[in-house]
């Protein structure tokens, strides 16, 4: 009982501390580096390694405490990244059935790719600006940065995870 729980508490602690550092220091960084996305990673991982319902829960920490040191309505990161998640999640379940590296590297890609557009949606319909945002030249190059910073961080993550627990070995046939 007391490890489970020390477990949630470790993992809010931990997601809250990722939005931290998300918030006070990778957002002051110059451009290419203002695209790690350390809560998309984090989420992606979780569903990964631990399932959908853990995903739901590091969308929702993570969430919200970007939309309360946001400046855009409260709920659009909250939003985006359980849409990202159940995008994700669909996409796992019907199309990559295993769990290697290349999976995941397609996953975290993919959901960086979700975000942005779903981000960028939201955030256009929201804002009523006058320019969609796919037309804007930064916003590709935003997406570019981020997904470099994304596969990045999933290989090692992964490579780090596979060094770490005997889940992602592979599995060989005795002879009988």
């Amino acid at each position: 009982m007391f490890k489970k729980i020390w477990r949630i508490i470790f993992f809010v602690l931990l997601l809250s501390g990722l939005a931290g550092i998300q918030l006070s220091l990778i957002f002051t960084l110059p451009d290419f580096f203002r695209q790690i996305n350390l809560i998309l990673i984090a989420l992606i991982f979780t569903l990964f390694f631990f399932g959908f319902r853990a995903a739901v829960w590091a969308a929702i920490i993570g969430g919200f405490w970007l939309d309360l040191f946001s400046f855009s309505f409260f709920g659009l990161y909250l939003i985006t990244l359980f849409l990202t998640a159940l995008l994700t999640e669909k996409i796992a379940n019907t199309w990559l059935t295993n769990r290697s590296l290349y999976s995941f590297l397609l996953l975290i890609l993919t959901a960086t790719v979700g975000y942005n557009i779903i981000f960028g949606v939201l955030f256009y319909f929201s804002n009523n600006q006058a320019v969609f945002f796919l037309t804007q030249s930064n916003f590709w190059q935003a997406l570019a940065y981020q997904g470099v910073w994304s596969l990045a961080a999933g290989l090692l993550m992964f490579n780090l995870a596979g060094a770490a627990t005997r889940w992602l070995k592979p599995v060989f046939l005795k002879k009988s």
